[in-house]
């Protein structure tokens, strides 16, 4: 064997081992292997606030159950000009729980950036009926609220080859059923549908090299405390920071 043969297969065989140690970590696919320490932890940017989804408690629930994972470093904020450009791209990912409120041109030019090139949107509930003024940010969302009934239901997994909901059996939760207006642009795939009438409960989309999950659950403490829901958070968050494929 030439000695350029034997440094080719000793590069290859150190990749494998450092791809190895990365995946044991929790880190299963990065967007580059530079990306991806076996430390690697998502940052993301949680934005809260407005309306009656103001309650502090459920923000604070949820990071204390990604951070206990240890692979999420949480920032809650209600500061909207963290999505401007010069600030959002400290983040991995953006989550969004909010509702009402506006987007400055920069704040909706940042958020949308941010996704385009290669960041990572996930909206929960209430973000669909957030910053109506911007149809980037509903194309984003791709369903804009538009009314609700609320109760417990059935939610079935659709998409199961999808990796957010692969392995997920059916569910049931005490939640709202947010109904939607659809963006006629947006192109998503539906991974959970109520049982009483179809409609979608969570979707993903790819938007430029950004990925975007979005579910219509999430009103309340008997949503967020769900098991379920939580993993699901959890799931949507690594992908779309591109730790679960496709």
């Amino acid at each position: 064997m030439s000695k350029r043969v034997f440094t080719v297969l000793a590069a290859g065989l150190a990749l494998s081992l450092m791809c190895s140690a990365a995946f044991s970590a929790g880190c299963c696919v990065a967007k580059s292997a530079a990306a991806c320490p076996a430390s690697a932890v998502t940052r993301v940017l949680f934005m809260v606030g407005g309306g009656i989804h103001d309650d502090k408690e459920l923000p604070q629930l949820l990071e204390k159950v990604l951070e206990d994972t240890k692979q999420f470093d949480i920032t809650i904020t209600q500061d909207r000009d963290q999505f401007k450009a010069e600030n959002v791209g400290k983040y991995d990912v953006v989550m969004i729980y909010t509702t009402g409120g506006n987007l400055s041109p920069e704040q909706e030019q940042g958020l949308v950036k941010f996704v385009e090139n290669g960041g990572g949107l996930v909206g929960i509930h209430s973000a669909t009926d957030s910053f109506k003024n911007s149809d980037a940010y509903w194309k984003l969302m791709y369903g804009r609220f538009r009314g609700h009934g609320s109760g417990t239901f059935q939610v079935r997994i659709t998409g199961k080859r999808h990796p957010i909901v692969e392995g997920m059996t059916d569910f049931e939760i005490t939640d709202e059923t947010y109904q939607h207006n659809w963006h006629p642009d947006s192109k998503a795939i539906v991974l959970m549908r109520r049982v009483e009438d179809g409609d979608p409960a969570s979707w993903v989309q790819y938007v430029g090299n950004g990925r975007v999950f979005t579910t219509g659950l999430g009103h309340g403490k008997p949503a967020w405390t769900n098991p379920t829901f939580q993993k699901m958070i959890e799931r949507a968050l690594l992908w779309a920071d591109f730790r679960l494929n496709p």
